[in-house]
């Protein structure tokens, strides 16, 4: 199960923020989560290519599409706090652009 597995857990800290030393919470690494995801898609692509497949058809679609939701969210989650810690800085750090 997910949520009983330690491999399910995001590995987040908190940090604080350079500019104004508010905490916030950083996404360290996904890759565990990640394998799961992959080990889940691929019992997905072998269960599409059994016999009974047609009788689950639409749980298994349902959760391709699920998982696929779920890749693209952390890859993007992962784009925004990388290009905010990098600008965070700036925007925070200097009055005359914050304003």
């Amino acid at each position: 199960m997910w949520d009983h597995s330690d491999k399910s857990k995001l590995d987040v800290e908190k940090q604080k923020s350079k500019a104004d030393q508010e905490e916030f919470y950083f996404i360290r690494s996904t890759d565990l989560i990640m394998e799961i995801i992959e080990e889940h898609g691929t019992t997905l692509g072998t269960n599409k290519s059994s016999p009974y497949y047609k009788e689950f058809d639409a749980k298994i679609d349902y959760w391709e599409a699920t998982i696929a939701q779920i890749t693209e969210t952390l890859e993007i989650l992962l784009q925004v706090q990388s290009k905010w810690k990098y600008l965070e800085s700036i925007f925070k750090g200097q009055p005359d652009i914050s304003k």
